[in-house]
């Protein structure tokens, strides 16, 4: 058979290299392909993802090769405008009070102060936060417990009455009763110890650093808080609808079914009483502390017809009415000489 083509034809040598130009150019042209269509889907998703996160600003961290990690920062946070003194400031010496804080409670700024870091005995004003720790455990309101404790803490029940732990509840609150806030918490079947170690855990948690407890009841001089504290715990404290109700409540009354006597226990707080008169629109409560290594101290929260909102401690005050009328007096002048935005 002839063989009309063979290796060394020119005709065959023609005919492979164009086959050899066309099967490049094929090659060239599906690569561009895949390169364009993945380059469009990585555009595709950029554009996707920058839509996601348009609000927020990114920085790409590159090195020698291509790519690198996104860093999403956090959104830029509007600083809120605090309270503008436009008067002249009170001279807090003018006052008994040893310790003294006024602070705006949206905004946290400090409108008035005197050693408002010194640490000092805070008495009754601990009850505060065993009723925090007691509301951590979901307290049966109807159950009974049997009250413990010496006379001589309290006039307002008796070592062996039983009562609910509501009636405890008010009695502790309302009256400042020791005995009631340490039968609240036997009634958990905690020691005392266990309780107060919780009570010095929450301090911290709360960031109340210059605060340390040894009582449930603040008797025990070595309870001791600074004024910026309290107002840390004040305010923790109204923030629970169950302290905060309380702590509004003028009167109560208690049964003793084992003696058969009722017992009448006033608040404590002679503002919310108005055997201190005062003008506040907004009363939001307070409570009181006293033992004479602590002098008398008093924290309450107020506010004005604007809506503004103000947490006051006085400590060591040098007498029983004046911790209510220099409380007073200070939250008016705030009030006064205070511009709120």
């Amino acid at each position: 058979m002839t063989n009309f083509l063979n290796d060394n034809d020119p005709v065959h040598d023609k005919s492979s290299v164009w086959r050899g130009i066309i099967l490049v150019f094929v090659i060239v042209i599906a690569i561009g392909a895949l390169v364009f269509s993945r380059l469009d889907f990585s555009m595709a998703n950029f554009v996707f993802v920058s839509k996601i996160i348009e609000p927020l600003e990114v920085v790409i961290e590159s090195g020698d090769n291509i790519g690198g990690d996104i860093q999403i920062l956090p959104p830029k946070q509007i600083k809120p405008k605090l309270p503008e003194l436009v008067g002249e400031m009170l001279d807090p010496n003018q006052f008994t009070a040893n310790s003294i804080i006024i602070k705006d409670q949206k905004t946290g700024a400090v409108l008035y102060h005197k050693n408002e870091y010194q640490s000092r005995p805070i008495a009754s004003i601990t009850k505060l936060m065993s009723a925090l720790v007691l509301l951590e455990k979901n307290l049966n309101w109807s159950a009974t417990t049997t009250v413990i404790g010496a006379d001589l803490l309290g006039t307002h029940m008796y070592a062996g009455d039983v009562y609910t732990l509501e009636d405890l509840w008010l009695a502790a609150l309302v009256g400042s009763s020791n005995k009631a806030i340490l039968s609240l918490a036997n009634a958990l079947d905690w020691p005392v110890e266990a309780f107060v170690e919780r009570m010095n855990q929450k301090a911290l948690e709360l960031g109340m650093t210059e605060t340390y407890f040894t009582d449930p009841t603040g008797l025990d001089d070595t309870n001791i808080s600074s004024a910026s504290d309290v107002a840390i715990l004040l305010n923790e404290a109204l923030s629970w609808e169950e302290i905060s109700r309380v702590l509004l409540i003028p009167e109560h009354n208690l049964y003793a079914k084992e003696r058969g006597k009722n017992h009448h226990i006033w608040n404590t707080d002679w503002l919310l009483l108005g055997w201190i008169p005062h003008n506040f629109v907004d009363f939001r409560g307070g409570k009181t502390g006293y033992i004479p290594a602590a002098g008398y101290n008093f924290t309450m929260q107020v506010g004005n017809e604007a809506g503004n909102i103000i947490n006051v401690v006085v400590l060591g005050v040098n007498s029983h009415e004046g911790r209510f009328t220099e409380a007073r007096d200070m939250a008016n002048w705030v009030f006064a000489n205070y511009v709120w935005y």
